[in-house]
């Protein structure tokens, strides 16, 4: 039996759960490569955010995205 939920979300619904540290891209996998890379750009832009945040430092952010594995 399988434990998986195939599913479609709007990128920003994905951007908003990823910067808001609800969701992170090592939690699910992408089914095709259009996604993958869609992700992919995703995540640098959120992790890009999360650097230059003037309200915290990177070191001590609870909110830090784990990077995506390209290879996967």
């Amino acid at each position: 039996m399988s434990h998986q939920i195939n599913l479609s979300i709007s990128t920003h619904k994905l951007a908003q759960l990823i910067q808001d540290g609800h969701l992170c891209a090592a939690d699910f996998r992408c089914l095709d490569s259009q996604s993958k890379q869609q992700v992919w750009q995703l995540c640098l832009i959120c992790c890009q955010k999360r650097i230059t945040c003037q309200q915290c430092t990177f070191s001590t952010c609870t909110k830090n995205l784990t990077y995506l594995d390209a290879d996967k």
